[in-house]
């Protein structure tokens, strides 16, 4: 290898380190701050690099956040499309029997799927901030790139619960996934208050919960009728 071979790895791996830091600092001051409080300044101060860098690699801000969310969440959302993607392949098949398999599609990539307890809380808060932050930018950016998978999923459960009215399915779809949110980010604050504070937990276990708690609510009986199809005599 000559020198100027090796000169232009040692340059690659400085921007590599550089975009890494601004991005660690970018995904702590948005959740901390939320989109709009986390400026580009405080960000470059963070990580005590100039404010030229997000320019330079990124754009704007908007861009800035969208590869914060993709670095964390792409390996989660791949893992997701593909489990929701063998139970579509069911077609018309798809019933009732597959709502455990969707909502684990679901909820069990982003609580298991991380490397470090750390990296789990991490993600676990930026997602609480991505899904409720009030920011139209954050909303727009959040929008492109979950909402083929929340569209997929939320059709292939509508498909399984064809006995619940529009409204209904949307009432309950609306309350199961704010239990998933809440759970998963903000479950912290319960903890807090009940004094839990040296609670760990299995988030395998977590999920089963979860996965479970939204089943009950999705396929609750309807007025005294149940919500499910009548059994075949």
């Amino acid at each position: 290898m000559n020198d100027a071979t090796k000169g232009r790895r040692a340059v690659g791996k400085r921007k590599l380190a550089s975009v890494d830091k601004y991005l660690d600092a970018a995904e702590a001051l948005f959740i901390r701050l939320g989109y709009e409080g986390a400026s580009i300044r405080a960000i470059s101060a963070r990580a005590g690099l100039s404010l030229a860098t997000v320019v330079y690699h990124w754009g704007t801000k908007a861009e800035l956040y969208r590869a914060v969310c993709v670095r964390r969440f792409e390996h989660i959302q791949k893992e997701q499309w593909a489990r929701l993607q063998a139970v579509a392949a069911k077609g018309n098949a798809v019933g009732e029997g597959d709502i455990d398999a969707i909502l684990r599609a679901l909820v069990e990539p982003p609580l298991t799927m991380h490397k470090s307890v750390r990296e789990g809380r991490t993600i676990r808060l930026l997602y609480g901030r991505i899904l409720t932050d009030p920011s139209p930018t954050m909303a727009r950016v959040t929008l492109e790139l979950f909402s083929k998978d929340a569209d997929l999923c939320r059709s292939l459960l509508r498909q399984c619960l064809p006995l619940l009215d529009d409204e209904t399915f949307y009432r309950r779809y609306t309350c199961a996934l704010g239990a998933f949110v809440f759970t998963q980010s903000f479950g912290y604050r319960i903890s807090d208050l009940a004094r839990l504070e040296a609670l760990q937990s299995d988030w395998k276990l977590v999920a089963d919960e979860i996965v479970q708690f939204m089943k009950v609510g999705l396929t609750a009986p309807i007025d005294g009728r149940a919500s499910r199809q009548p059994a075949i005599p």
